[in-house]
């Protein structure tokens, strides 16, 4: 398996496989698991980001985030929109039916890969995305 000399990507990249594993699962639990694997996946990966560029910010505040991400032009006003209404879904995310949740996860999972290649400049094919989540999937043996 791929280890990205980066551990905050590493963490990243295998918080995304663990949520498209987990969202594949037919239980709703699995789902709900998926989706906050994807979001802590989006917290680490934007936290990150701030982290790294703007070493005098100490907030906490997700949405104040967002704002600076889309301020460096590595975000786009719609997906920056997306992403605030989905991490908002945390909060009730056990109060989700199932069919919103497999909707939801896909298009996370979408806006995490996104974020990887805006802020990090980290991307792969399609091809190459299915092929690392089966072989993190076999590592866990699931």
């Amino acid at each position: 398996m791929f280890i990205n000399p980066n551990p905050q990507i590493q963490t990243i990249v295998e918080q995304l496989y663990f949520g498209s594993i987990l969202s594949e699962n037919s239980t709703n639990h699995a789902k709900h698991l998926a989706f906050i694997s994807i979001d802590d996946g989006i917290m680490t990966c934007i936290g990150s980001y701030i982290q790294m560029k703007n070493n005098d910010i100490i907030s906490h505040d997700f949405d104040i985030w967002l704002d600076l991400i889309e301020k460096d032009n590595k975000i786009t006003v719609d997906e920056k929109n997306n992403t605030k209404k989905y991490h908002k879904k945390r909060e009730n995310i056990l109060n989700q039916p199932e069919i919103l949740m497999v909707e939801i996860n896909k298009k996370y999972i979408v806006l995490l890969k996104i974020l990887l290649a805006y802020l990090f400049g980290y991307r792969l094919s399609k091809s190459d995305w299915e092929k690392r989540t089966k072989e993190y999937k076999k590592k866990l043996n699931l």
